[in-house]
């Protein structure tokens, strides 16, 4: 039986810290579905057709063939079900998100007793980036964000000007 993953997050934009997440969740599991949530209560900087370029692109560029993007509305263990995984993917970069992420999946197993949530994190070196503050730096036009972003999405970023 394939052992499938969901790893959800609005990726707004993808970075390197949850492509870390990706790499290491793609050498676990057979495939890794990135489920790109559309939440109409946030306003998102980059349009939904732009973060799926982006993270198609930056799998690309990792070379990895065993990765799919879908975008998803609704509840990820409904997501979950529909790609008959068995596991949730989710980053834990700080302490201070572990409650978080720990009350997450415990609600996510209330919902489906059959879905487990493996938390991941990223490279040391990449513990610091999150979407927000490269949307904020964004905001403050520096463009100089090797340190944060792949050059798939850098380079999406200087075409849009």
């Amino acid at each position: 039986m394939k052992k499938i993953a969901v790893y959800p997050g609005t990726f707004d934009p993808i970075t390197l810290g949850h492509l870390d997440i990706i790499q290491a969740s793609a050498t676990i599991f057979d495939e890794v579905v990135i489920g790109l949530l559309i939440n109409p209560q946030k306003k998102p900087m980059f349009s939904e057709e732009e973060r799926l370029v982006m993270i198609e692109k930056s799998a690309e560029e990792l070379g990895l063939t065993n990765v799919r993007i879908k975008s998803f509305k609704g509840l990820t263990v409904d997501l979950v079900r529909e790609e008959k995984a068995i596991a949730i993917i989710r980053g834990l970069r700080l302490t201070t998100e572990y409650e978080i992420e720990l009350n997450i999946s415990f609600n996510n197993r209330i919902l489906d007793k059959g879905v487990y949530t493996i938390l991941v994190a990223p490279l040391q070196e990449h513990i610091h980036i999150s979407s927000s503050a490269v949307r904020e730096l964004l905001s403050f036009g520096k463009t100089d964000l090797d340190d944060y972003l792949s050059s798939a999405v850098l380079g999406h970023i200087s075409q849009r000007g």
